[in-house]
């Protein structure tokens, strides 16, 4: 899961990562993961292959839609295909600005002010 920014305070966004290694590669893999994308809320998906992918599988992404960036309206196509040899060559997902990955933990207090012990 890639999460990224969607307002200036706490929104968060998601894409759900699909990664495949076979050669066996075929539309319905990539309308899986529209399905996944759709099923689990999740504002985008990112299909990650091993070979390049067949013109069936770029046309179910492109079929898949836009997702529209609450904060400023620019549009990213809601599931892309990305091949390992086009990572490697420095391509990366066309995908809005990346959240923070570290993220402070809430402080959670007891509401009886007392320490938990561990019961040796």
């Amino acid at each position: 899961m890639i999460r990224f920014a969607t307002d200036a305070r706490t929104g968060t966004g998601r894409a759900l990562v699909s990664v495949k290694g076979g050669r066996q590669l075929n539309p319905a893999m990539v309308r899986d993961l529209v399905g996944t994308v759709e099923s689990q809320r999740a504002d985008m998906g990112v299909f990650v292959t091993m070979e390049r992918p067949t013109p069936g599988m770029v046309s179910a992404a492109n079929h898949s839609g836009l997702y529209v960036h609450p904060a400023n309206a620019v549009t990213y196509p809601r599931v892309q295909i990305v091949s390992v040899p086009d990572l490697l060559a420095g391509a990366k997902p066309n995908l809005p600005p990346l959240d923070n990955a570290y993220q402070a933990a809430k402080r959670h207090r007891r509401a009886d002010h007392t320490q938990d012990t561990l019961g040796f």
